[in-house]
């Protein structure tokens, strides 16, 4: 068990992936990632810019946090940066 340690009084999984979450999970940080990001693009097919894509992430984090879904932040970036494309093309 050299990659769990405890935290409140539960055991958490350190180099958990984002594959590993429950399917609700994953739609539902997917879909709070895409309604963020749609609503902060002032003009379609356009990225935004690192500062404003970052604070979405953190913004989500947070939320992922108080919900209580342990996965490490560096997943969450990763799978965030990946779909970024499809949130663009998305956004007719």
């Amino acid at each position: 068990m050299k990659d769990h340690v405890y935290e409140n009084g539960r055991l958490i999984q350190t180099n958990k992936k984002f594959s590993a979450l429950k399917q609700k999970q994953k739609e539902w940080i997917t879909n709070e990632l895409r309604q963020r990001y749609i609503s902060a693009i002032y003009y379609p097919y356009t990225k935004l810019r690192p500062k404003k894509r970052d604070q979405i992430l953190d913004e989500v984090y947070d939320l992922i946090q108080k919900k209580e879904i342990w996965v490490p932040y560096d997943e969450v970036e990763k799978y965030y940066f990946s779909k970024i494309p499809s949130f663009i093309r998305k956004n007719k």
